[in-house]
């Protein structure tokens, strides 16, 4: 919310800069975001070159027939009258008018130099709103009332400079969306007089207002108070120049005086407002009214819209004429040919209006406070601040009297409150005087029962046993006593908790899944990857190219009921393709292809759903599941080209290891097995070039292989040969970091075998080194694989696999003996389980 400076200071005898008011708004708990200057540079000596002047004469250009030659009064100590020359024809001589002297720097930037236009010379400038910086485009100057003095500052009269707070207000404070809500806050933390409401009443005359329309409350659930005022005579034109200044600063476009007026109410009293031109009114009767199915109105952007019954209008007996608190139409739209108006000030269903601004797209000023829960009670204050303005800027008369239908006015709640809990809870004393005061500034009615508040500063709270406060209604957030506990403390200060240390210290460290994600963090960037963050949200056909089966969870995601786009319609169920999408990303922009993963959650409709918590939005609603996983993509070298050689390409094993890495960071053993028939599963992933990944305690974890060609072509990087491991980390946190056994590094020596032994190609090498690590038995240390080899020396449908294989004693050197009975174990149990002989 944009909040001048100059309009906060008629509503509160603020002396200090803006910058202290600011600081006064952020200390009491009201965010102040930034402070806009806006108008011309601020500096001393360029405020006074803008003056109030006097036309004294108006003549015709001798040069040009679209030019005046004026002389204009700006005072003795401007140098009295000066010769300006002006192109607008809207003024006349005995106009007082807004002056820029010469050496004024303008809005714009401009400086003002004498000048010389067709042969006369020109000292000066008669000011228009645009050069005020109040419209965008102005037909004329400024023609200011007789009244203002001439010579007298321009920056007294009009905000020719002026410094606006942007504030970031919080939604559970209504009555802080208005300029005299923000004043109250000032007042209450600096101690200062608040000056009345701005809402005295206008004076009255002519019919009244009964007799000129009636009001219908059909659904007093959505609206619990609507009122009318009638004003005839009114003349639809301009505002004067400081309504436009302070609508402009605030952050609205000014558009006709009868609509600024609104407009500036609802700033400034924080209640909105809608004029009706009473001519258009079918049967002088308002109904506010839920709206019928399929019913159709023509916004005041000239958009038809279709409603829904959910919906509440304002309508006559015809046809509907406002979607209530959001938006007018054009039935009843005032123009220029209006002279009657009715003015509507309501109060409407919070949630409903929230809800229409969501299905018909459209949100105002208007509709963000309506959506907020606004207080009933400001609505006749917001007729008689309005028709008060009507009178004196439109020429209207406003008639005796108003309509307001609305349910009994609810009860101020009464609360218990005790000082003595305050000072606990805030852990600083703030006296009982104190504490009654900043309540009473607060506008909350105080009841001592009895108890005197007015005790000297430095008494105890204590002595207060409890009160009985009522807040306000325009104070919707004040329900417990914690509430206004909370008032107290910021009024009072936060700054006046003393600096003390925690009481009980407690030591710091990472809970266990937060170590897991550290571990396989620092082993893949370890590895050269760079972690990405994609986003969580993808569109409904993100995996159709990865031909999953029919039926597979992942290709049923959780939709979004409010997305932003198809896009992002819905819930991930993989991580493939965000990292893909990051691959094609750089790509696009000529990047090297980058070799990425990610951790994150992934959301399934699968087995493992759960109910809502009772405090949920929707108790009882089923939620998704949530595990968390692991997704690792090569797209390029791990090592690029160098003058040591052509570096290191990605393949199958460089992924292998990889995830070998990130496993074994966990103190977890990677075990690859073919994908059999999980290959179903993994229909995306080469057939040839792909494996199941487990782990000792928590069985199959993931897969790794490489991407189909079709697939990555459909994802737009079919040049690439894309690598991809997935694994779920929700089930390897559970084994992962198991205390570390110690391990004797050997007083003596290991004994090496190498044994080539040929197998069916359809054996995979895992099954091989598993055989020969259990027959070895105590004395074998490792086996791995260390060489592949199918050619002419072995049978076609065959292959011949190196084995390595280390044993050692921790008790004595391995004799010959030793060795070959190891080794004869290994290929006796070779040979009867998986049919291996010895190359």
């Amino acid at each position: 919310m944009r909040v001048p400076f100059s309009w906060i200071k008629e509503y509160v005898d603020w002396r200090g800069s803006v910058e202290e008011l600011a600081e006064v708004l952020t200390m009491s708990g009201t965010e102040v975001e930034g402070i806009d200057w806006v108008g011309a540079p601020r500096g001393p000596e360029n405020l006074s070159r803008f003056v109030v002047g006097k036309v004294l004469s108006r003549d015709r250009h001798p040069n040009a027939d679209k030019l005046s030659v004026c002389s204009v009064e700006v005072g003795e100590a401007h140098g009295g009258v000066r010769q300006i020359v002006c192109g607008a024809d809207n003024f006349q001589a005995g106009d007082t008018v807004a002056v820029s002297l010469s050496g004024a720097v303008l809005e714009n930037g401009l400086k003002l130099k004498n000048a010389n236009l067709r042969g006369v010379e020109s000292d000066g400038m008669m000011m228009s709103e645009q050069e005020l910086g109040y419209e965008e485009k102005s037909p004329g100057i400024v023609v200011l009332p007789d009244e203002w003095i001439m010579g007298a500052s321009l920056q007294d009269y009009l905000p020719v400079s002026e410094a606006v707070l942007e504030l970031e207000l919080t939604s559970n404070r209504p009555d802080c969306f208005s300029i005299y809500g923000i004043a109250r806050e000032v007042a209450a933390a600096a101690r200062l007089e608040l000056a009345p409401p701005p809402t005295a009443g206008p004076a009255v005359g002519g019919a009244p207002t009964e007799e000129a329309v009636a009001v219908a409350v059909a659904d007093p659930d959505l609206c619990p108070r609507y009122a009318a005022q009638v004003i005839r005579g009114v003349t639809v034109g301009d505002s004067p120049a400081w309504l436009k200044a302070r609508l402009t600063h605030a952050g609205m476009r000014p558009i006709s005086n009868v609509v600024d007026v609104t407009n500036y109410v609802m700033l400034a009293w924080g209640q909105p407002l809608h004029a009706f031109d009473a001519g258009k009114i079918r049967g002088n009767k308002l109904i506010a009214r839920r709206a019928a199915s399929g019913e159709r109105i023509v916004t005041l952007d000239g958009v038809e819209r279709r409603l829904d019954d959910h919906m509440l209008v304002i309508a006559d007996v015809e046809r509907p004429l406002v979607i209530a608190g959001v938006f007018g139409s054009v039935d009843a739209e005032v123009d220029e040919s209006t002279t009657d108006l009715v003015l509507e000030a309501a109060s409407f269903n919070g949630p409903s209006i929230l809800r229409t601004e969501l299905h018909t797209g459209i949100r105002s000023e208007a509709s963000n406070r309506f959506e907020k829960g606004l207080d009933a009670n400001l609505v006749p204050g917001g007729l008689d601040f309005a028709s008060r303005l009507f009178a004196e800027l439109c020429g209207g008369a406003v008639a005796p009297g108003r309509v307001d239908v609305w349910q009994e006015a609810p009860s101020r709640p009464r609360l218990s409150y005790r000082p003595a809990k305050a000072d606990a809870l805030l852990g600083y004393a703030v006296p009982a005087a104190e504490q009654a005061g900043i309540l009473r500034r607060l506008e909350c009615e105080v009841d001592e029962g009895g108890a005197s508040a007015t005790a000297p500063r430095g008494a105890q709270s204590s002595a207060i046993a409890e009160w009985t406060i009522a807040p306000p209604t325009f104070r919707p957030d004040l329900v417990r006593e914690v509430d206004l506990i909370e008032e107290v403390g910021r009024i009072a200060g936060y700054d006046l908790a003393p600096e003390t240390l925690p009481r009980h210290r407690t030591a710091g460290g990472l809970t266990g899944p937060q170590k897991v994600r550290r571990a396989i963090r620092r082993a893949l960037v370890g590895c050269g990857l760079d972690e990405a963050i994609t986003y969580t949200f993808v569109a409904p056909d993100a995996l159709d190219s990865l031909g999953l089966p029919a039926g597979d969870v992942r290709l049923s995601p959780v939709k979004l009921s409010n997305p932003m786009s198809v896009e992002q319609s819905v819930m991930r169920t993989m991580l493939l393709p965000g990292l893909i999408g990051a691959v094609r990303a750089n790509v696009d922009r000529l990047n090297h292809p980058p070799n990425l993963f990610e951790i994150g959650n992934v959301y399934l409709w699968d087995d493992q759903t759960s109910p809502a918590p009772a405090h949920a939005a929707e108790p009882g609603a089923v939620l998704p599941h949530e595990p968390e996983a692991v997704g690792i993509v090569l797209a390029g070298p791990l090592e690029v080209e160098n003058w040591t050689g052509t570096g290191r390409p990605t393949d199958f094993s460089a992924l292998k290891g990889i995830v070998e890495a990130a496993l074994g960071a966990l103190r977890l053993r990677a075990e690859l097995a073919p994908l059999g028939e999980a290959a179903v599963r993994y229909p995306y992933l080469h057939p040839g070039k792909a494996a199941l990944v487990s782990v000792p305690g928590a069985g199959v974890v993931g897969a790794l292989g490489l991407l189909r060609p079709d697939a990555a072509a459909a994802y737009g990087v079919g040049d690439l040969e894309l690598y991809f491991a997935a694994l779920a980390l929700d089930r390897i946190a559970p084994v992962a970091l198991g205390t570390a056994a110690f391990a004797d590094l050997g007083v003596y020596p290991p004994a090496v075998q190498d044994l080539a032994v040929v197998v069916d190609r359809g054996v995979a090498a895992a099954d091989v080194v598993g055989v020969a690590r259990r027959a070895g038995g105590k004395l074998t240390r490792d086996v791995h694989v260390f060489d592949v080899y199918e050619g002419d020396q072995v049978p076609a449908d065959k292959r011949s696999l190196a084995l390595r294989v280390v044993m050692r004693s921790p008790e004595r050197t391995l004799s010959e003996k030793d060795i070959a009975g190891v080794r004869a174990k290994i290929l006796t149990a070779l040979g009867r389980e998986l049919a291996a002989s010895l190359r």
